[in-house]
């Protein structure tokens, strides 16, 4: 048989399926792979289960970072930063994780470009434009506006007179066709 490597969600299913009492030796044939490699699974299943909560689940390999501390760092403020809208380059990150290794006084370590790519690989991390209309929203401006604006104005519409702006737009694409 030939080697064959599983994602860490393949492995969770096969943990799932060995708890609710199905057999390792018909779980090997469907994959293809000998019935020790199941039970390898199957022994190290609270490993990969503590695994399944932070990595990925098409990762093939449970690789951890060199500094554990200064990367869950890194993903406090990342985390911090993305809250309160604030837009996060590759960049800046760098130089962030650059101070926090100074600061906890990490030796030779400097945050290069790959670095950062496994960072994000490692935590799904996507440096897309934060835009929308929840980038933007004051959240006591809209409670204020729900408990006393709102209820006048919807007491004037039935509910098929109501609409977002979204359903507006779709509405008026199909009736200027």
């Amino acid at each position: 048989m030939s080697r064959r490597q599983f994602t860490l969600d393949e492995k969770i299913g096969i943990i799932g399926r060995l708890e609710n009492g199905e057999k390792n030796s018909v779980i090997s044939k469907e994959f293809g792979t000998c019935s020790s490699t199941i039970s390898t699974i199957w022994k190290n299943k609270d490993k990969l289960k503590n695994m399944f909560q932070t990595t990925p689940l098409n990762a093939k390999r449970l690789r951890t970072a060199q500094h554990k501390d200064l990367e869950e760092a890194a993903l406090v403020w990342f985390k911090q930063q993305r809250s309160l809208n604030v837009p996060i380059s590759g960049p800046i990150l760098q130089t962030k994780i650059d101070q926090l290794a100074e600061k906890m006084k990490i030796e030779n370590f400097k945050c290069s470009a790959s670095w950062i790519q496994r960072f994000r690989q490692r935590h799904n991390i996507g440096f897309g434009k934060i835009s929308g209309e929840s980038s933007a929203v004051n959240t006591d401006i809209c409670s204020n506006w729900l408990a006393n604006v709102w209820p006048s104005l919807r007491a004037g519409y039935c509910d098929d007179e109501i609409y977002n702006a979204d359903e507006a737009g779709l509405f008026f694409q199909i009736n200027s066709r």
